[in-house]
């Protein structure tokens, strides 16, 4: 085995928390060349981490779409002469990839009999944490490594534009920021809510001296918008559409992260700063916690009232669904603030 294709395209999250497990198979096989399938956007993201060789941009909803595009696609991928598949994506279209690739031996997740591309399946356990699970996907392969850590370099991030907003604050005397999250992909409309979050910062500001800058895409741009207005604070800086390298930088430089369960809780976790994670009603949260919430003591979980924790009819309906936001206790949110704010001494 010296030439491996990773496959874990997807979401940002999905995406870094299999990055430890690429970095167990450089440690494995030093020598050897790794390429990874990636989303569009991610490249840039991972573009610093020395131990992949080359990231492959696979853009299923756009330039790979039509079925031409697609065969190019894997024809450039079969001159690559890969000869080991790793697939972290449970998905058929992985597997796919996997087999017309070329690469001989194809390592994945077992999927209920589904996995009919593979050559080697490993069990998928529901509850065990998402590092912990890829790394046993790498048994197969005689590689065992118990370093679960994230890691990611955005580089020198006074390259990046975004950057500015933290000149801003610094012109502002504030030396010292939070970065708040309140969107999200597969959480829309859960959280804490704008009128949740609105109180959160107004709270950091007058405890804590602690401005916020507030994330997220295009399609957060309205609740972004309603939280500055509504926590009327001047303090308070939106930073929507960011590349993910400058979002990187901008969470890297953060006393803290506060945000729901979406993809920049990893990125935060990536780039050492601590945070609190607000998961929203769902059944079997706690198995959910168990398998996302990242390792070790750097981030709090906060969890709906006891009568929401794990609804069984969730989605739930938007006035029971409100009535769990509204009753989230912020109090610990605030009071691990102050431990991360003591601890790092900033």
């Amino acid at each position: 085995m010296d030439r491996f294709l990773i496959i874990r395209f997807g979401s940002i999250g999905n995406t870094l928390v299999s990055i430890p497990a690429v970095r167990a198979i450089r440690k494995a096989y030093p020598s050897s060349f790794i390429g990874m399938v990636v989303s569009p956007g991610i490249d840039e993201l991972l573009s610093d981490i020395p131990w992949i060789d080359e990231l492959i941009v696979y853009d299923m909803h756009g330039t790979h779409k039509n079925l031409l595009a697609y065969f190019h696609f894997i024809r450039s991928l079969r001159r690559k002469h890969f000869d080991t598949a790793v697939i972290f994506k449970r998905f058929l279209r992985s597997e796919l990839i996997g087999l017309l690739s070329g690469a001989g031996r194809r390592v994945g997740f077992e999927t209920g009999g589904k996995s009919n591309f593979l050559t080697d399946r490993v069990p998928y356990t529901e509850g065990t944490n998402i590092v912990e699970l890829n790394m046993m996907l790498l048994q197969p392969l005689g590689i065992h490594d118990s370093d679960l850590s994230l890691e990611l370099d955005p580089g020198n991030c006074k390259n990046y534009n975004g950057m500015h907003i933290v000149d801003a604050l610094k012109s502002k005397e504030y030396p010292r920021y939070a970065v708040i999250h309140p969107g999200g992909k597969t959480v829309k409309g859960t959280g804490l809510g704008v009128a949740g979050y609105a109180k959160i910062i107004s709270l950091l500001g007058q405890r804590y001296n602690l401005p916020c800058v507030i994330i997220g895409d295009s399609t957060d741009s309205g609740t972004i918008s309603a939280i500055r207005k509504l926590s009327n604070d001047d303090s308070v800086l939106p930073a929507v559409g960011l590349p993910l390298k400058e979002l990187s930088c901008l969470i890297k430089h953060a006393a803290l992260f506060i945000g729901n369960d979406s993809g920049p809780c990893h990125i935060a976790d990536a780039v050492h700063t601590p945070g609190v994670i607000i998961y929203p009603p769902m059944y079997n949260l706690r198995e959910h916690i168990k398998k996302w919430k990242p390792a070790g003591d750097n981030f709090l979980a906060i969890t709906p009232p006891k009568a929401c924790e794990d609804c069984t009819s969730y989605p739930c309906e938007d006035s029971v669904l409100l009535r769990c936001i509204e009753d989230i206790d912020i109090e610990p949110i605030l009071h691990y603030t102050e431990l991360i704010l003591t601890k790092r001494n900033i």
